[in-house]
């Protein structure tokens, strides 16, 4: 039985950089910088940010998933993958940033390292709801520290 080629997958591809600029009742909208992408991909809720993460770990293969994917469905349909997009987003404020690096994916979740990068405090978590719960922990009193404002660029005269 010959054994499995080894895929080299670059370090830059290991982290991400996650960029938040709403966050309302619990919906993340921001976007997600991986050099695999070759920019920026943007999200608009928290189930499309779990959604590409996770489509990122199977396009690099790293790290390999321990067990299938389940479904409802009967046969799974295949997702078209995420895009990189052109976004400006320089006239956005920013709630928070984060550099995420999964270590493993097993027992159907993710286990790694998240960085909150403006106070680079680093915290490990075991899941994917707990990295959840610990971008909440930061989310949650910077939005209320920070409410949201308009995105355009219009100048207001008093």
């Amino acid at each position: 039985m010959p054994l499995a080629q080894a895929k080299f997958v670059p370090y830059e591809m290991k982290t991400s950089i996650i960029r938040i600029f709403a966050y309302e009742n619990g919906n993340h909208v921001g976007v997600i910088k991986n050099s695999h992408f070759g920019g920026e991909v943007r999200f608009d809720s928290t189930i499309g940010l779990l959604k590409i993460i996770d489509e990122l770990q199977d396009a690099i293969s790293f790290p390999q998933k321990s067990m299938l994917t389940r479904s409802f469905a009967a046969s799974a349909e295949e997702r078209e993958p995420s895009q990189a997009m052109e976004s400006d987003t320089s006239d956005i404020r920013e709630l928070a940033s984060f550099r995420l690096n999964i270590l493993f994916r097993q027992n159907a979740s993710w286990q790694g390292a998240l960085t909150w990068i403006e106070t680079d405090t680093l915290a490990e978590f075991r899941s994917a709801l707990e990295f959840l719960f610990l971008m909440d922990s930061v989310l949650s009193g910077a939005a209320a520290a920070n409410p949201p404002r308009s995105r355009s660029k219009r100048v207001e005269t008093l």
